[in-house]
């Protein structure tokens, strides 16, 4: 009878410290299982110092709500304003006796540019440049007379215009007022739409015309432009500036930082216009995301994977 009661009580013991052995191994392997994942996800991401970080020109932004465009392309050339152009004659047939500026030489609105003795009176008067500009042709030298030619031509160059060819497919969505963003090979800038004309007889095309301040001297006469014109826009939850989306293991992601972490975040993309994509999963509002030299980040980490393979 004690035996049999002490074959049970041995029983009951061993499948205690069965139970027990069970348990302790699942807790390993849970544990052996979240390294391996944490070890994982280090390798999909990258610490990158904040001093290292401005040196290599990695910028952030916060992922926050934006305005998606609808555009339309059309193409164009520079032109000058025809009201920056001045073609200096005298007044009256003479001599020149002294004519001032040459070709290339700027000219304030209101200098003495040139000095003519008149042929009738003999008397002398001057001329004095009618606006601000810049010499572009001369047809005269002192000792000459006076012709059917202009003296000087001044063009000012501070306002030019982009004459955008809009064919009939796109003209009816066209509308003065709309903004347009013009480029060329080496800048943008925004402007909007003062005229609307129709185009050469031979051509169903319309003509739309958009002012360019030229002040700063970057656009020259003759240039080929691209021009998105804007006919609608929409407010999207969320968007990211283009220039942060890289492609990372087949899939189109943002780089996120956390601390002096950087890792890619999947993203589910919208609709998209030159600046800005929207974002519809991946990221939350808030997120600070990588926006210049982020494909710095996705080399690091393509580099890491392909010597982890090794």
């Amino acid at each position: 009878m004690k035996l049999h009661f002490r074959w049970k009580q041995l029983a009951a013991a061993l499948l205690v410290l069965l139970s027990l052995s069970f348990h302790s191994f699942g807790l390993l392997a849970a544990e052996a299982e979240e390294e391996h994942e944490e070890e994982e996800g280090h390798a999909e991401s990258v610490t990158i110092d904040p001093a290292m970080a401005k040196q290599a020109g990695i910028t952030m932004a916060a992922a926050s709500p934006g305005v998606i465009r609808d555009a339309i392309t059309v193409y164009g050339r520079t032109v000058i304003d025809p009201q920056g152009i001045s073609q200096i004659r005298a007044r009256f047939p003479g001599l020149v006796v002294r004519i001032e500026p040459g070709i290339g030489d700027s000219v304030a609105a209101g200098d003495t540019i040139a000095e003519i003795e008149s042929s009738e009176s003999l008397n002398n008067y001057v001329i004095r440049a009618p606006i601000n500009g810049i010499v572009t042709a001369r047809n005269a030298n002192p000792g000459e007379t006076t012709g059917d030619q202009p003296l000087l031509i001044l063009a000012n160059y501070d306002q030019m215009w982009a004459e955008l060819t809009v064919f009939p497919l796109n003209a009816a969505r066209i509308r003065v007022g709309q903004e347009v963003i013009l480029r060329t090979n080496a800048q943008a800038i925004r402007s909007s739409i003062a005229h609307i004309l129709p185009g050469a007889s031979e051509s169903p095309a319309v003509v739309a015309r958009v002012p360019l301040d030229n002040r700063d001297g970057l656009w020259s006469p003759g240039l080929l432009v691209q021009a998105d014109v804007v006919i609608g826009q929409a407010d999207v939850a969320l968007a990211v500036d283009n220039r942060a989306i890289q492609t990372f293991e087949n899939v189109p992601v943002v780089f996120v930082k956390e601390g002096d972490i950087y890792e890619p975040r999947p993203v589910q993309l919208g609709r998209q216009d030159d600046a800005l994509t929207e974002i519809l999963g991946g990221l939350d509002p808030g997120d600070q995301y990588v926006v210049e030299n982020s494909y710095l980040i996705k080399a690091d980490l393509e580099k890491s994977s392909v010597e982890d393979d090794d």
